[in-house]
């Protein structure tokens, strides 16, 4: 959760998805995940679910005003176990727009 709150402070015209991609990578390794194996934090949606660009550390592509992305920080926890946590944002000029529903800060216990 805490690692899209930083996506979501970094998301903004001018920016890059390797601006995204540190901004949540960063919380990720400070919480001590044990790496990512997917090997990128989120990626643009079109005509398919997954476009370009990724949010990888290496992707320099500057982030543009409309730009419809999504934020999918992922980890790994233990040995073969990882999560994937998504939300989909459309960028304007003030920030991002949520086309999702926030998930709340705790997993709901079922």
């Amino acid at each position: 959760w805490n690692a899209t709150e930083a996506g979501l402070a970094a998301v903004r015209p001018g920016a890059t998805t390797s601006d995204l991609w540190q901004a949540m990578s960063n919380v990720l390794e400070a919480g001590g995940s044990l790496g990512n194996s997917v090997g990128r934090l989120g990626h643009g949606l079109g005509m398919q679910v997954t476009e370009w660009p990724s949010h990888t550390v290496d992707d320099g592509t500057v982030i543009e005003e409309g730009m419809v992305l999504t934020l999918e920080p992922g980890l790994t926890w233990a040995a073969g176990r990882m999560m994937v946590h998504e939300e989909n944002l459309v960028v304007r000029a003030g920030g991002p727009e949520l086309l999702s529903r926030r998930a709340p800060p705790e997993l709901p216990i079922i």
